[in-house]
């Protein structure tokens, strides 16, 4: 029987914003106990004239996003390539990062998602998550633990 995937991962939604001139960063999250992360943004309603400017990964020092840096980029040939933008309803972005990506020598131990669209000509929404995944040590509610009414798990019962 396989392990539950709230055993396995822990998930950071980038609730649904309007980031036409504009940008939107997931909270900073630890790295602490887990190998890679994933991150995925689609484009909702989105003025036809705009794209997505900016895909990347941060990272920090502390869940504060002290010393913030790049640890992925975006622009022309960089690791989100602006040049060849998603810029439609419906498209998508996914980015992939590993633990051992971090700047660790440097005490950079969190990461965080940021999205941007430097325009501003019309509603441009974007949806996003990070997803922290292959855990060193599973655990029963990697997202925290139950707590009624605020954090709730749910599986069917025998």
């Amino acid at each position: 029987m396989g392990a539950k995937g709230s055993e396995q991962f822990a998930v950071t939604l980038l609730e649904t914003s309007d980031i036409g001139g504009t940008s939107a960063t997931t909270s900073y999250v630890s790295m602490k106990g887990f190998d890679r992360a994933f991150a995925y943004a689609e484009i909702g309603t989105w003025d036809s004239g705009d794209d997505l400017d900016t895909f990347k990964f941060l990272q920090a020092t502390d869940s504060s996003g002290t010393s913030s840096k790049d640890l992925t980029t975006s622009g022309s040939g960089s690791n989100y390539d602006s040049d060849n933008p998603v810029d439609a309803d419906g498209n998508f972005v996914i980015g992939d990062i590993r633990a051992e990506d971090l700047d660790t020598d440097n005490g950079f131990t969190h990461i965080a998602l940021t999205v941007a669209e430097g325009g501003n000509s019309g509603t441009d929404n974007v949806t996003a998550f990070l997803l922290r995944h292959d855990p060193k040590y599973p655990a029963k509610e990697m997202n925290g633990a139950a707590s009624t009414g605020a954090q709730v798990y749910v599986t069917p019962r025998s």
